[in-house]
């Protein structure tokens, strides 16, 4: 696996207009990856059906099935999923705090 890989979402940086990278490992891109699959609707990528959620939106989220789901794409030697809260708010579903390691 390289070192640097491009940062997610995908930014310039304003210094010397590349763009930005993190340190593949780090917790930032470990973060990325997380927040990546969870933006990612099932089905949406072509080439990895597979990768993704169900849009949360008309469905109920289901931690089982992001915790499955995220196993099938990442190692839990490289992101180990330790905890999945859901954040309610008047009885619905405002937020999803995934904790890692």
């Amino acid at each position: 696996m390289s070192q640097f890989v491009l940062s997610y979402p995908f930014r310039m940086n304003n210094n010397n207009r590349r763009a930005r990278v993190v340190v593949s490992g780090s917790d930032t891109y470990k973060a990325q990856q997380v927040k990546a699959f969870i933006r990612t609707e099932r089905e949406e990528r072509l080439i990895f059906p597979g990768f993704g959620i169900v849009e949360p939106t008309f469905h109920t989220f289901d931690t089982g099935q992001f915790y499955d789901s995220f196993n099938d794409f990442y190692s839990p030697n490289d992101i180990d999923i330790l905890e999945i809260d859901l954040i309610e708010s008047n009885g619905a579903l405002t937020d999803v705090e995934v904790k890692f390691k």
